[in-house]
Parts: C-alpha cells; sequence; structure tokens
C-alpha cells in the first residue's frame, strides 16, 4: 500500500512546456502498443513474427488487455504532471480530434497522395510482379554506390552453371516445350542459354554464364526463369528466385571444395532446386578468377 502512495503520490516537478510534450509522448505510446501486432508482423525476427501470429488468433482479449494497460499508463502519467489533469485531458483530446477533423476535407488531396505514396512504397514488390517487372533493374543505380563513389571493387565475377531441367509443365498439348533459361541478377544485363529444340518435359542444358555479384547486397537476388520459345515471343514455364545468401552460401561451399572442376552429374550439382509452379532445376555457383591485362 505505501508503494502504490508513492507511486501516485509522485510529481513531476517541470515545466508545462515539458509536461505537455510528455504527456504527447505517452500518448503516442499508447497508440503504438495498439499497433503492436502488425509491427511485430513486419519484423524480420521469427520469434516477433510468431508472437504476432498468436496475438492475431486473441485480438479480442489482446485489446481489451491493451486498453486497460493504456488506461492505466495514462491514468499514472496524468497523476505524475502536477499541471493535468484527466479531465483536462480528455478535453485536449476531443479538442484535437474536432479540430483535425474540420480540416480534414482541406487535406483530403494531401493524404490520398501520401496514403497512394506509402501503399506503392509498401508493397512495390507485389505491384512489380503484377507488371511483370519484378525480377527487372530498372535502375542500374543504389544509394550504396554513392557511399562507394560508385566504385566496382565490391563485385565479384561468379560462374553460373546449370546442368539439366526436369518435371516441366508442357505448355502446348500439341507440341513440345522449346526449352530455354533466363537469368537476372543485379545490374547484369539479361542471360540466355540457347534453346533446346523440341525438348519436352527434361532436358540436358549444360551451359554456364559469368555474371557480376556483390555479396554484400541482401538486396540482390538471381531469378531464373524456364521458358518455351514460340512463333512469337516465349512464354514462362516456371520460375525460381534464389536470394542473395543462398548465392552466398553456395559460392562458399564451391570455395571450401578442392576440386574446382566441373563434374556434369549428381555428385557434382548434388539436390535438385525446386522451380515454382513445376518442375526442378540442376544449378552450381563458382567463384571466377578474373585475369587483368598487364600493364607497361
Amino acid at each position: 500500500m505505501g508503494i502504490l502512495t508513492k507511486i501516485l503520490g509522485f510529481q513531476l516537478n517541470i515545466d508545462k512546456e515539458y509536461q505537455g510534450w510528455f504527456l504527447i509522448f505517452a500518448t503516442m505510446t499508447a497508440i503504438w502498443l495498439f499497433c503492436l501486432p502488425c509491427y511485430c508482423a513486419g519484423m524480420s525476427s521469427a520469434s516477433s513474427r510468431k508472437f504476432a501470429s498468436w496475438v492475431s488468433q486473441r485480438l479480442p482479449v489482446f485489446y481489451v488487455f491493451i486498453s486497460l494497460v493504456n488506461g492505466a499508463w495514462i491514468f499514472l502519467v496524468i497523476q505524475w504532471l502536477p499541471d493535468y489533469t484527466f479531465a483536462n485531458y480528455l478535453s485536449i483530446v476531443a479538442t484535437c480530434m474536432a479540430w483535425a477533423a474540420s480540416h480534414v476535407l482541406k487535406w483530403a488531396s494531401s493524404l490520398v497522395m501520401i496514403i497512394a505514396f506509402g501503399i506503392a512504397v509498401a508493397f512495390k514488390d507485389r505491384i512489380a510482379l503484377l507488371l511483370g517487372v519484378d525480377h527487372k533493374q530498372i535502375f542500374n543505380c543504389k544509394a550504396r554506390d554513392c557511399l562507394s563513389c560508385w566504385g566496382s571493387s565490391r563485385f565479384q565475377a561468379i560462374e553460373i552453371l546449370i546442368w539439366k531441367v526436369e518435371d516441366l509443365p508442357s505448355a502446348d498439348l500439341f507440341s513440345a516445350n522449346n526449352i530455354f533459361v533466363e537469368m537476372y541478377l543485379g545490374y547484369n544485363e539479361t542471360m540466355h542459354t540457347r534453346v533446346h529444340n523440341n525438348a519436352g518435359s527434361d532436358c540436358i542444358i549444360k551451359e554456364s554464364a559469368h555474371l557480376n555479384f556483390d555479396e554484400d547486397d541482401l538486396d540482390e537476388k538471381l531469378v531464373l526463369f524456364v521458358r518455351n520459345q514460340q512463333v512469337v515471343g516465349a512464354q514462362e514455364l516456371a520460375r525460381k528466385e534464389i536470394p542473395a545468401n543462398q548465392l552466398r552460401e553456395m559460392l562458399s561451399k564451391a570455395r571450401a571444395s578442392r576440386d574446382q572442376r566441373v563434374a556434369w552429374n549428381k555428385e557434382g550439382f548434388g539436390d535438385p532446386i525446386q522451380l515454382m509452379p513445376r518442375g526442378r532445376i540442376w544449378l552450381k555457383v563458382m567463384p571466377v578468377e578474373v585475369e587483368e591485362l598487364p600493364t607497361c
């Protein structure tokens, strides 16, 4: 009882202006707690996403609990501020809400543009996928290029080796697939294998391509398309996106191997990579030693 009396009797002897800022911070914290499930769902931590998933199944209980926590938190803050009362706080909140409601029509066009921009940034990957340009590098420049003075020393040459593809869907019931593989990675230009005519659902590729790769750029990804060449254009049969961390692991394994020779068999390529929506591809990543021209 004595501890509770001390907590409720505590006073922040600061200027009224600073008390107002403290109350604004407390209010923003209470609003953030209401948005905690959404915040945790967007975090990279697995435990945070599990917590968000667990809370999403119990939202009514969560919001009742958080309402009680926020009510107690705001009550304590107001008790600690000598120049504010709970009635005064409610009056200020009501005044702010009324002012915002009276000006919302003036801000409508600006709010629509801000919301549209936020949606475009938040769902840029989905929008690019819908437009069919998710795999293309439109601008060959990023913020990290400015920090490195547009130097190319961070890039290293790698070799992508493709042995074969299997179990591909059929593009046409009356003709066999004319298969080729298309590769996209960062600033590199589009790379293709040759077209294997009348290959069907399985095809031995046995081709490689040299690409530049930045190990420290986590946004880079190798995008593979297995396509069927048609009279006009080409049709996608399957695809696979390999993120930078997986490429880095494959490259580390290749560096650790003493035998750098390429064996075009299951022992040399290991387990296949599953394609979407169907199919398998045997792929290997190898480092490339770049020879420089001698200088005079």
